[in-house]
């Protein structure tokens, strides 16, 4: 859907997968606000373009120290 409305989110596996993650590292990411995350419940999902905007946000680049 546009705008954002319906858009299919990812779990933590997803998330974690997508990353290269561990799903309790990724849950942990989640509590501490590293990465942005919606809560339904005690559900709780990723925005693909919040993930790609994480990645995009921690690349390093070529001369960067570690």
């Amino acid at each position: 859907m546009e705008n954002g409305a319906g858009k299919d989110l990812w779990n933590a596996a997803q998330t974690a997968r997508h990353l290269g993650l561990s799903v309790p590292h990724v849950y942990n990411l989640a509590a501490s606000g590293k990465i942005p995350s919606i809560k339904f419940g005690k559900a709780v999902r990723f925005d693909p373009k919040d993930v790609e905007d994480f990645i995009r946000e921690h690349r390093r680049r070529k001369g960067e120290a570690a």
